[in-house]
């Protein structure tokens, strides 16, 4: 089993004081070596296909850089080095009650 790039618990509502942002800042910048990120979603443990969401960059003077469009589970990205990674405009099934859910970018070689 390879070591995963990042795991992120994010939230479906934006977090406090952060606009759209729905998890904090995460990196995947010292995982240099692969060449894609394979992605998994769940919710309670259990695989979410219905979930998408857009992967930023936050930079410094407020302009941050949407990276990733639509990203939701099973899709494979292209590797990008970044210490500032955020999840954001997240799309998602109506639900009775809101629920964390769990990112995992897993490297590809």
């Amino acid at each position: 089993m390879s070591r995963p790039i990042a795991v992120v618990v994010s939230s479906y509502t934006d977090l406090d004081d952060q606009r759209s942002r729905a998890s904090g800042n995460f990196s995947t910048i010292w995982f240099g070596t692969c060449k894609a990120m394979a992605v998994e979603v769940t919710v309670n443990g259990e695989i979410n296909n219905e979930i998408k969401f857009n992967m930023a960059i936050d930079i410094e003077n407020g302009e941050d850089i949407v990276k990733y469009y639509e990203v939701k589970n099973g899709v494979r990205l292209d590797y990008y080095g970044s210490n500032t990674f955020y999840i954001c405009n997240v799309d998602r099934p109506p639900l009775s009650e809101r629920e964390n859910f769990k990112v995992t970018l897993k490297p590809v070689v």
